[in-house]
């Protein structure tokens, strides 16, 4: 039997199905393959449940010499490549289908398509309706689509691999020692109302290096805020080194979400707001203090790893204090047994 799960989303979102992909593996017994798009497909590189990852790339996601004749082409050729696989099962994993992810379905020409959604359409064979009032884990969510099989396994941690020769790369490349605890700012969040400011990361970058011996990595997306299709933290960065001068902390761009990996496996804890990176992190077993702006902690707060969520009522993280964050950074590094 052969399965096709199908990750069109945003980095998070692809990372939330890992648990869903090992089931349909080892649960159902699946030859899985994942169709994933050029900016998430990273995420899961040596997923040992997965047979094929097939990547397209989004025409919004295409390079300033890339034509998009050229990418519809490449499109068109792939979708030729997953019919001839004749697939048993078709998994959408998205929250709610939508008619763009419907698409690829035709040609594909599966026997069974899964799909989550509160109304029906032609094409899905087997539609499962989620919980009205929607409080609930989006692993937990996407877990459902496995209800048409009549399985009991809970949904398991995360999963992701980071590549051992690309670490030890980084770590001589960067300094990042490995006999102290690595504290991580990712500082870049696509959401106004989620970024928190160079000064507060500065700020808590003394707070901590003075709370135990330990080292610092200042990570972020590169590129200028300016840009309108890859808006990047480069200011912002520079500001919070300029802010840290003295202390033991490494700032290390991450271009590629390959990078963004390698980084974070080479931490011990991370501070972030919500985001891909978050996920990331939970994906890699680090603990996390996240801070949350307008978006759910229900649905998407830290899987299956030691983490805090800080959420204000205003739902904006500049209305987090340093002081707040603080206390949960040390409270937790603490409960882990990073700190004493």
């Amino acid at each position: 039997m052969k399965a096709l799960i199908i990750c069109r989303d945003n980095i998070g979102d692809t990372i939330v199905t890992t648990p869903l992909i090992r089931s349909v593996s080892e649960e159902l017994n699946f030859e899985v393959d994942v169709l994933a798009n050029s900016y998430n497909a990273a995420v899961l590189d040596g997923n040992s449940n997965i047979n094929n990852v097939y990547t397209y790339k989004k025409t919004h996601h295409r390079e300033a010499n890339e034509s998009v004749v050229k990418i519809l082409l490449n499109r068109l050729a792939l979708l030729v490549k997953l019919r001839r696989q004749r697939y048993d099962v078709v998994f959408i994993a998205k929250g709610r289908w939508d008619k763009r992810v419907l698409r690829w379905v035709p040609l594909i020409r599966p026997a069974k398509v899964v799909a989550l959604g509160d109304h029906d359409h032609p094409l899905i064979t087997d539609l499962v309706i989620p919980p009205g009032d929607g409080n609930e884990h989006c692993v937990v969510r996407m877990h459902r689509l496995l209800e048409p099989f009549d399985t009991k396994e809970a949904p398991g941690p995360l999963e992701m691999m980071a590549d051992p020769q690309r670490v030890l790369a980084a770590r001589e490349k960067y300094g990042i020692p490995a006999t102290l605890p690595v504290f991580a700012l990712h500082i870049s969040s696509r959401k106004e109302r989620q970024r928190w400011s160079a000064e507060n990361f500065a700020a808590l970058a003394h707070r901590i290096a003075a709370m135990t011996p330990c080292h610092l990595m200042l990570l972020w997306s590169p590129g200028d805020e300016n840009n309108p299709r890859h808006p990047g933290d480069d200011a912002k960065a520079a500001k919070v080194m300029s802010l840290c001068e003295g202390l033991p902390i490494t700032a290390v761009p991450t271009h590629q979400l390959e990078e963004m990996i390698v980084a974070t496996q080479l931490c011990n804890f991370l501070i972030c707001s919500d985001g891909g990176a978050m996920h990331v992190a939970a994906a890699l077993n680090k603990p996390i203090v996240a801070l949350f702006g307008n978006s759910d902690p229900v649905h998407w707060a830290p899987w299956a790893v030691p983490h805090k969520v800080i959420q204000k009522d205003d739902e904006n993280v500049m209305s987090i204090s340093i002081d707040e964050v603080f206390g949960e950074v040390s409270q937790l590094a603490h409960s882990v047994g990073i700190t004493q």
